[in-house]
């Protein structure tokens, strides 16, 4: 898989974000911004609204552990971008935040962090 440089920004509250694309069903591409968590093992995860909107297969609801309790979040199939060519992957519904980007899709690649300029570059 070919990977390219991602530049991100470190925003106002600290957090790191990183434009991910998200293909919807039609083939249609959309940029959104998200957060990255390294709390979370998973790929990725986005709002409700986001997901259905992207007309992406629903797999079901599972319990997922969040921090220290246990959710039931609906997982889909998404087809997505960070850097790279698209892949598709299973992505988690149901957060309150646009979209999170986890380890597993960052995973083998190098995150680096400019606090002097507030700048975020994924490698």
């Amino acid at each position: 898989m070919h990977h390219w440089v991602v530049h991100g920004r470190i925003d106002e509250q600290g957090r790191v974000i990183l434009p991910v694309i998200v293909i919807a069903s039609d083939g249609v591409e959309v940029e959104v911004e998200a957060g990255v968590s390294l709390e979370f093992d998973g790929a990725l995860a986005v709002n409700e609204e986001l997901a259905r909107s992207l007309g992406w297969r629903c797999l079901g609801a599972r319990q997922v552990v969040v921090g220290f309790e246990s959710r039931l979040m609906d997982h889909y199939i998404g087809t997505v971008s960070l850097g790279s060519d698209p892949q598709s992957i299973v992505v988690l519904g149901g957060i309150n935040k646009t979209a999170i980007v986890g380890q597993r899709l960052m995973s083998g690649r190098k995150l680096s962090l400019n606090f002097k300029n507030g700048q975020a570059v994924l490698e």
